[in-house]
């Protein structure tokens, strides 16, 4: 068959046999340069989703990096906030990611290539996401499901627990402290449920333990743990950190920014030399108590705590904590990582979209 006896696509240019849109149906593969549609995946997407796509891992390190400065620097409130905002985007953008990364995989699937218009083989073409990674991917989705299963379970016990100790109080009156005949030094905030409204469980060994003031800055302290909601806080972190392990040193960070922020509302309420005390001479009272068991656990404790740097920051000048740079990077961070899931998302659309015109 000679050149000029070829059928003509529609769109103008001369078709061989096989050509993609424009020629007789009955016509099979063929060159593809003169074809008005070109046979080659679109190249220009590739570089994008391979380097778009990891972003989000990357911005997670990152926040790792700047949690101790923004939670230790600034304002506790704004910290708080802006870091539980940042662990939510960064979780779900990570989760995203991984869904992306394993999607080539399930699209190798004959059931799922039918339904999506490609030939499975296509996928190992035209997709930039190598198997391994694809593989790799999938087993991260199982490894956080079991992870946020787990969490979910632990925080239903945990209310559970909390109803259960509601239960217990009632019989105490309806004031909101709550004292206890206990030897351990300890003063907890039982946070609210929708049945119960939160309340303050103070022992007598920390009473004795406290002046008047000092009682009244631990009091204050545990009341703006209720007042601000902190436990809500805490589930959202527990959740974020799970679904994105990366992020658990950013959740504790956070959890010492609750209590900068509830110290800071009982240095308000009464004085941060008072504030700073009460802190103190709690933690010494569970370090005494501790030491008589296993001295070396309770030296443990006390730094766990993080009542040294708590002290410092009741003590230091406010002016010299106030650094609201860092908090900005942390809005960048945040802002790009919502930009490379939707970016890589779009990619991943354009790509499949390529792949049904095979």
């Amino acid at each position: 068959m000679s050149a000029a006896s070829w059928p003509t696509a529609t769109t103008g240019p001369r078709c061989c046999k096989g050509s993609s849109t424009g020629c007789d149906p009955r016509t099979r593969p063929c060159c593809g340069r003169c074809s008005p549609r070109s046979t080659r995946p679109v190249p220009s997407r590739r570089t994008d989703v391979r380097a778009v796509i990891y972003l989000p891992f990357v911005l997670s390190a990152v926040l790792v990096g700047l949690s101790r400065l923004v939670c230790r620097r600034t304002s506790p409130r704004r910290a708080a906030w802006s870091m539980t905002a940042a662990m939510v985007v960064l979780a779900g953008s990570a989760f995203g990611a991984l869904g992306l990364l394993a999607w080539p995989l399930v699209a190798r699937d004959s059931v799922v290539a039918h339904l999506g218009r490609w030939r499975p083989g296509a996928v190992n073409h035209g997709v930039p996401v190598p198997i391994v990674v694809s593989v790799a991917a999938s087993l991260g989705l199982v490894v956080v499901s079991a992870l946020v299963l787990v969490r979910v379970r632990r925080l239903h016990s945990e209310f559970a627990a909390i109803s259960r100790m509601h239960a217990a109080l009632a019989s105490a009156g309806g004031g909101s402290v709550v004292v206890v005949d206990d030897p351990v030094p300890t003063a907890v905030a039982v946070p609210a449920t929708p049945a119960r409204r939160g309340r303050v469980l103070v022992s007598t060994a920390l009473l004795e333990a406290l002046d008047d003031e000092e009682r009244a800055a631990a009091l204050a302290h545990e009341h703006a743990h209720l007042a601000h909601a902190h436990r809500n806080f805490i589930v959202v972190i527990a959740l974020a950190a799970a679904i994105n392990p990366m992020l658990g040193s950013v959740r504790d960070d956070v959890a010492f920014a609750l209590e900068r922020w509830a110290d800071e509302d009982a240095a308000a309420r009464t004085h941060p030399t008072i504030a700073a005390r009460a802190l103190t001479k709690t933690a010494l009272a569970k370090l005494s108590l501790l030491q008589r068991q296993v001295a070396v656990a309770g030296a443990m404790h006390l730094g766990h705590l993080g009542v040294p740097e708590r002290v410092a920051a009741l003590l230091e000048p406010a002016v010299r904590r106030r650094r609201v740079e860092v908090v900005w990077l942390v809005a960048v961070v945040v802002v790009v990582a919502i930009g490379a899931l939707g970016w890589a998302t779009h990619d991943t659309e354009r790509l499949f979209e390529a792949l049904r015109t095979r």
